[in-house]
């Protein structure tokens, strides 16, 4: 007879938002335990293929199956009813959200089901002074009735350390991407003719510290010519970023070429020679927490990063030696360290190299989703010995 897996349930806002492919790959790469996601929202199936039958919106489209059977529930018991009866009826064993908020609003639902709760904090749940000041209460609940928190690095642990969580309760889980997706390219000097390309991918948000990237290529551009800076992504800071462009008459030389799908974005990102993500903490607090994605799938690629010392950022890199590093919001080293790739174009083949060979001892998602499901068993044999 064939064993049935073990049933974790994952609860969050939405699955799957395009720039947390991160949460994807982990659920999506579970082999010891069964996941089923559960969302207020599902978008993006098309580029985040995911069984049908696991994924539950709690919030429903009129006259669908769902809608008519989970409905009748929503309707007469409460949202927190709802999701129990699911993760009741799916024998889920344990509980896994993503988010603090996400924490928080399971809460109730673990002491209910009396199911172990693993909390993931991601960056601006634990670093936004507005979310800490609306959270701080209910993190401290959480802290104290949660059997484990995640995070993604020495950094983040800190942090969380400080807002009131048990050292003692908290791992780090490493950020992981599929390798099997990323090609690895040798970045060659290029002939006298042929432009040096340099990229940046995220959000158009403070933190992602595209401001300081477009102010240190102003200032590369006095020196050096024979370059194009792309920008892929979208965001609310994208007025600000064409005035700017427009203001010092950058359009020559710098391209906004919008958010992609993770296959064009792959895509654009192979034609590149060097990555460019000078990460900041924001006026607001919020910081990356952990590091952008973004960084690991370009070292992954075989791109040298221009980046900067901000949360794990140094701990997802090989300072020196993979990405070169400046002091947050320091726009002359950022440029000289841009300026020094653009001279020195012999080193990228080997910075390209120790980067990919990082990336595959640590952030390898074949290799990272096991230490995960470790995790998972420790509590679930943990949470049978205290029953």
């Amino acid at each position: 007879m064939k064993k049935h897996k073990p049933v974790v349930a994952h609860l969050h806002s939405s699955f799957f938002a395009k720039p947390e492919t991160f949460i994807y790959h982990y659920i999506s790469n579970l082999r010891r335990l069964h996941p089923i996601c559960l969302a207020w929202k599902l978008a993006n199936l098309d580029q985040f293929p995911f069984p049908r039958e696991d994924l539950y919106c709690l919030k429903f489209n009129r006259y669908t199956p769902k809608w008519f059977y989970y409905g009748i529930i929503k309707k007469y018991l409460d949202r927190d009813l709802l999701i129990e009866r699911i993760i009741k009826e799916r024998n889920a064993k344990l509980i896994h959200a993503h988010f603090g908020q996400s924490g928080v609003y399971a809460l109730k639902i673990k002491k209910a089901l009396g199911v172990p709760l693993i909390t993931t904090f991601y960056g601006y749940d634990l670093s936004r002074q507005s979310t800490i000041k609306k959270f701080i209460k209910e993190y401290k609940f959480l802290f104290q009735e949660g059997e484990l928190f995640i995070v993604e690095g020495p950094s983040m642990k800190s942090k969380l350390v400080s807002l009131g969580c048990p050292r003692e309760k908290i791992q780090i889980q490493r950020i992981a991407i599929s390798l099997d997706r990323i090609q690895f390219r040798v970045r060659k000097p290029k002939k006298p003719n042929e432009k040096v390309i340099l990229i940046f991918a995220g959000r158009f948000v403070e933190k992602k510290g595209l401001v300081y990237a477009l102010k240190a290529i102003e200032q590369v551009r006095k020196k050096h010519k024979n370059f194009e800076f792309r920008i892929l992504g979208d965001g609310p800071l994208k007025p600000v970023l064409e005035e700017f462009i427009k203001n010092n008459n950058m359009e020559s030389y710098v391209k906004m070429l919008g958010f992609l799908t993770y296959e064009n974005y792959l895509s654009e990102m192979q034609t590149a020679d060097i990555f460019v993500h000078p990460s900041v903490t924001a006026s607001d607090g919020d910081s990356e927490g952990g590091a952008p994605t973004t960084i690991l799938e370009a070292q992954a690629m075989g791109m040298p990063v221009v980046s900067s010392y901000h949360a794990d950022i140094p701990n997802i890199v090989v300072p020196d030696k993979s990405a070169l590093l400046s002091e947050e919001k320091d726009m002359e080293t950022l440029s000289q360290n841009i300026i020094y790739l653009l001279e020195n174009q012999k080193v990228w083949e080997q910075m390209g190299h120790i980067g990919r060979k990082f990336v595959e001892s640590h952030h390898d998602i074949k290799k990272a989703v096991g230490a995960l499901e470790d995790k998972y068993d420790s509590l679930l044999k943990n949470h049978k010995i205290q029953a």
